[in-house]
Parts: structure tokens; sequence; C-alpha cells
């Protein structure tokens, strides 16, 4: 008999209207309990099983905000297009393609890139952040024809009427399914709006540290400092440190800091999310200038960084991955920076009081202290 603690695997094999694969999420874990799909992905197959021209091979669909491939399956053999804000999603895009021993001809792009004037329809998943969902929709809107049809689905819960509405503004012959199994499917066709890019950027001060931050949609705090990296601020590591990680940066502010506390520091940002990175690029400019010191990286955490290679890392880390609330992200970040880190090196991190992370740090960690604490987070010293 099962130990009533062992995790529970979620179903890995998805059958639809459309087809049956294998998906998993990525990185892969041992008896994950989280799923690679969901109802709204399922519903999306069933619209797509529907249109014979769909599945012709020389069909040029757009897809978005697809985590892990379950909305790319059914479109493998097109000429697809893949817009995803995150690096790890595209791994695990890429992933699941093999794992299916599925050749495509899959083009992956940010949401930065131009889109292809081709493109035959849209297919959309929405995004937790409503801020990076009207810049999606704006931006199809202004590059797309007129005309184009467009699919998204979710759960009834995020089919606000704010929402609704941006569907309204940026497409016309709107129509809205009944709740399906919790979710709903929206069905509209693309309407021109000219698209203005810079619209969608937002600039704020951070006066105490003398730095202005810009950023792009979706970016976690957008419009100002939450208040773990303030306390992580008021208790950054002694200037010194020759290489230096900000890992899960966001808007850069951690390595921005330190920037300015250790001049002769070499920094690199990191985080999964190209518009953060982006974000993050352009907030090293305006408040370092171009140092060839600076660096920014997208990565799955540190997977591309070689051992024993940095001093100090920083890390304000996530606890959800799009609307699922987990800690395995915040784990793995601690792993790769216990393998990155010199001997003697430190990761310096702040993190919700009511997470468990003190004993797996314990775990990876010669030494482990905490530094500062306030009513909602409390900073570690983890020493290597």
């Amino acid at each position: 008999m099962a130990n009533s603690t062992t995790p529970t695997s979620a179903p890995t094999l998805l059958m639809s209207p459309a087809g049956r694969w294998q998906l998993r999420r990525f990185p892969q874990r041992t008896n994950d309990p989280l799923q690679a799909w969901d109802a709204a992905d399922e519903l999306l197959h069933i619209a797509i099983a529907e249109q014979a021209a769909a599945v012709a091979s020389s069909y040029q669909p757009l897809v978005l905000n697809d985590q892990w491939g379950a909305l790319l399956m059914p479109f493998a053999h097109c000429q697809v297009t893949t817009m995803n804000d995150s690096f790890v999603s595209q791994q695990g895009q890429l992933a699941n393609l093999k794992l299916n021993q599925l050749d495509s001809a899959l083009k992956q792009i940010s949401p930065l890139a131009p889109l292809s004037a081709n493109i035959d329809s849209v297919w959309l998943k929405l995004p937790k952040s409503q801020s990076l969902l009207e810049y999606q929709l704006a931006k199809l809107s202004g590059e797309l024809n007129p005309g184009t049809p467009i699919v998204a689905a979710a759960k009834s819960k995020l089919f606000t009427p704010a929402v609704r509405e941006l569907f309204s503004r940026y497409c016309e012959d709107v129509d809205i399914s009944l709740i399906q199994r919790k979710c709903r499917v929206l069905k509209a066709r693309i309407r021109h709006v000219p698209f203005v890019p810079e619209k969608y950027m937002s600039e704020w001060q951070l006066a105490e540290h003398g730095l202005t931050l810009q950023h792009h949609v979706g970016v976690f705090a957008r419009n100002q400092l939450d208040i773990g990296a303030r306390l992580l601020l008021e208790h950054l590591p002694a200037a010194g440190a020759q290489e230096v990680i900000d890992l899960g940066c966001g808007n850069g502010v951690l390595g921005l800091v330190y920037a300015k506390r250790s001049p002769s520091s070499a920094i690199t940002w990191v985080d999964e999310s190209h518009l953060a990175v982006a974000s993050c690029a352009s907030n090293i400019e305006l408040n370092l200038g171009v140092k060839e010191q600076y660096q920014t990286r997208v990565d799955d955490c540190l997977s591309q960084f070689a051992s024993a290679s940095v001093d100090l890392v920083l890390c304000n880390p996530p606890f959800h991955q799009e609307h699922a609330i987990t800690e395995h992200i915040a784990r793995q970040m601690f792993r790769d920076a216990k393998r990155v880190l010199r001997k003697g090196g430190e990761m310096r991190l702040v993190a919700n009081r009511h997470l468990p992370y003190y004993h797996p740090l314990k775990r990876l960690f010669k030494q482990v202290n905490q530094v500062a604490s306030n009513a909602k987070f409390v900073v570690y010293s983890c020493l290597n």
C-alpha cells in the first residue's frame, strides 16, 4: 500500500477529438502532481477538430500562451508559430514534441517579435496578466490582417467584464460560449487598430535608490517595489563580490542596487521571462550604462551556467507558474544556486514566511542564517 505522503502523479496522456499525445510539464519531475493541460485546452481541441482547414499542412496558425504544448500538438505538422513569454514553456513545447516523436516546422517567438501577415488564425489561452493580454490583443490587431479568426479559452472566472471589454475593443463578431467544465471559449475576428508599442511600457521612480525603472507588460512589480524585495534591499550583502547573479531578476532591481553599491562587480541578470529580461536590459542601460560587466540572459533557472562560477546569488523567488501555485521553481533555483556558487559563496534570498524553505535550504547549504524578517517575509543568507 502506498504511503499517504507519496505524491500522486498527474495524468500524462491527453486524448481529445483532435488526437492523443503524451504531455509532461517541464522540467520533468518524478510524481509531478501538476497536469500539463487543462479543460480549456481540451475545449480548444474540440474547436480545432471542427475545422478541417486547421489540420492542413499548409495552415499557418499562431498559438499564444501555450504552456507545455497541449495547444501546439494538433498543429505540429502545420507551419505553426507559438508566441510565449516563458523560456521554460518554450523548452517544454520542444520536449513534448520530442516525447511524441513529432517533426515540426515550429517557429517560437517572444512577445516582442513581429508577427507574420500570413497567419491564418489565432489560438489563445488567457494569460494570468491582464496587461499582457491587452498588449497581445493590441499587437494582433495592429499586425495581422483584419478578419483573422481568433479562438480563446480559459476558466470562466477569467472572462471578467474587463477582459470581455478588451476583446470587444480589438475584435468584432465576439461570441462567448456557455460554461463548459468551468471554462468558456471565445470566438471572434480581429479588427484593425493601430499598434503603438510604447503605450505598453510603464516607468516609475525608486527615489530611495536613485533608480528609474521601466517595465514591459506582465513583468512582476510593474508599478511599484514589492515589499519582499524592499526588505531584501535593506539587507543586501556587503560590496565586493566579483561574480554576481540576480536570479529571477524581474525588473532587475536587486542587481541594480547591488551594482551601485559594488561598481566593480560583474553582474548577470537571469529570468525565464523574455519580457522581464528585456525590461531589465532597458533598466541597466538607463541606470548603469552599457558596460561589458553587465549581462542579461533568458534561462531555465541557471541551467546554462557553469558550476562553481559565481560568488553571490541574489534571489526573490516566485511561488506560482501562471495560474498554478507551486514551490518547485524556487527549489530548483536553490539547487542551481548551490551548484553555480563557489565554495564560500552566498545566496541571499527573500521569501514569504509561510513557505517551508528553511529545511530544504539547510539540506543544500553548509550554513543558513536568518538575516531579517517582518510580518510577511524573511531574508536568508545561505553559505556554500
